[in-house]
């Protein structure tokens, strides 16, 4: 479900989506004690690195670390990108019903539903690379199992399997990524390269909706009893990808020995799962961010519920993917645009209300009439989600402490659920019982209202440029 693989994404997770800066490249003076009180700032430990790369050229551990980070975030959404176009169809042509395909796609969202704050805190307790091993080779298993299931009972296990994976990844590796740079660098902006991961996840889905369309076409058996259909290729395909991802998770990313083993590790996590609710709870910046992914998943299920009736019903299918691809493209520009738009207002917290607002009129052009006003105003909204994602995940970080980093992440990627749920029954309740254009008014009321939540929020992380460190030779 498209739809589903946008809405399961935590807010400020890698749905920010850019400067070829290094990390640490805007900031302001800023009293040292103020930056040691921050709960998610890990000791300073001076300027990273120089690192000699081939033919001499100076790349800091940042650089590095910021090129791994979106490489991986790449090859994460890559294969969701293969599968989006055809997994509803997939099911239809193993002759499901339209009701049955929304069982068996309930099946996910309750996997991510129950999973999600006990898998945040698993990885906080055990280490973000073992999880994300396992996520990916629960997402694989998943692919394989609905590439090739035929019955309802092989599909529902597949949808599970899937949203299991789901909840494992929904903030590991971007926990990874933020602790790793704050390692090397407790001054670091954030913007830049959570920026560049949100923009590798859009580019993602983007090239991967393409190619999932263009698999299709593989010459194969179009229905009924056969195991393998033309439209199984894109989920063969992507469970090829995740062999690469997962190589590259357990070459690149490193954690912070535990102790204690699997057992304490287990343990640990009921503990992690109350702390990091009652800090989402109890830090005013936080419970801003847990309101505003609410409201966002409002937004997105509204968005993915109307849209595809909005601009798929007059122009048909082939063309509404040409415009979610635009869409997917379009967030991924915003999310390269977001750093310069904080430094332009002198503030994370000004850009996300800015985005809101943006969002919110976008939402409103959506119902002008004529196809063409429609989709831009379409491609625009996703757009300035973009600009937003990469803002909250800066606030978000700083403000938790490295031990509960994919715990709040997993807060923030339940609450964005529930607002979908919300979103879900209530947006077409008020297209049935007005009109599109009222339901699409309700949508940019609610973006309207995150703006509002957004106003209290802080100016984000500024500090001075670190003094420049020897380089020294890539072993």
């Amino acid at each position: 479900m498209a739809g589903g693989a946008r809405l399961l994404r935590p807010a400020g997770a890698g749905h920010g989506r850019g400067a070829g800066r290094p990390e640490a490249a805007h900031h302001r003076a800023a009293p040292r004690a103020r930056a040691q009180r921050r709960p998610g700032r890990a000791p300073r430990r001076g300027a990273p690195a120089l690192l000699l790369g081939r033919g001499g050229a100076a790349v800091t551990g940042l650089d590095l670390l910021r090129r791994r980070y979106v490489v991986l975030t790449f090859l994460r959404w890559f294969p969701t990108g293969l599968v989006i176009p055809v997994q509803v169809l997939l099911l239809s042509g193993r002759g499901l019903s339209v009701a049955q395909v929304g069982a068996v796609w309930a099946a996910y969202s309750l996997a991510c539903a129950l999973l999600e704050l006990p898998s945040g805190a698993l990885a906080d307790a055990l280490g973000r690379r073992a999880v994300l091993v396992v996520s990916v080779a629960l997402g694989t298993a998943a692919n394989l199992v609905l590439a090739l299931g035929q019955a309802a009972p092989a599909l529902v296990a597949g949808t599970l399997l899937a949203g299991t994976a789901r909840a494992l990844d929904s903030g590991p590796l971007q926990a990874w990524y933020v602790d790793a740079v704050h390692a090397l660098d407790a001054d670091a902006d954030l913007k830049p390269g959570l920026a560049r991961g949100a923009t590798a996840d859009s580019a993602g889905l983007a090239l991967g909706a393409l190619g999932g369309g263009a698999l299709t076409l593989v010459p194969l058996a179009d229905a009924g009893g056969d195991p393998l259909l033309s439209l199984s290729v894109p989920f063969l395909a992507a469970a090829a990808v995740a062999l690469v991802q997962v190589a590259l998770v357990v070459r690149w990313v490193t954690d912070v020995p535990r102790g204690g083993g699997l057992r304490a590790a287990l343990a640990e996590v009921p503990a992690t799962v109350r702390a990091g609710a009652a800090l989402a709870g109890r830090n005013p910046v936080l419970r801003r961010l847990t309101a505003l992914s609410t409201l966002l998943g409002v937004v997105l299920a509204g968005t993915e519920l109307l849209a595809p009736l909005t601009l798929g019903g007059e122009a048909g299918a082939a063309a509404y993917s040409t415009v979610v691809t635009a869409g997917f493209a379009g967030t991924a520009v915003g999310a390269h645009l977001a750093p310069a738009l904080a430094r332009l207002l002198r503030g994370s917290g000004r850009g996300v209300v800015v985005s809101s607002l943006l969002v919110a009129a976008a939402a409103a052009c959506v119902a002008l009439p004529g196809w063409w006003a429609a989709a831009g105003a379409y491609v625009c909204l996703y757009a300035a989600l973009g600009l937003g994602d990469p803002l909250t995940g800066e606030l978000l970080h700083e403000e938790t402490p490295s031990g509960q980093r994919t715990t709040l992440l997993s807060v923030q990627s339940l609450v964005l659920q529930a607002g979908g749920l919300a979103g879900t029954l209530g947006v077409p309740a008020i297209a049935g019982a007005t009109s599109f254009g009222t339901a699409w008014a309700a949508v940019a009321g609610v973006a309207a209202l995150g703006a509002l939540v957004a106003l209290g929020l802080p100016r984000g992380r500024t500090s001075p440029d670190p003094a420049p460190a020897p380089p020294v030779a890539l072993g």
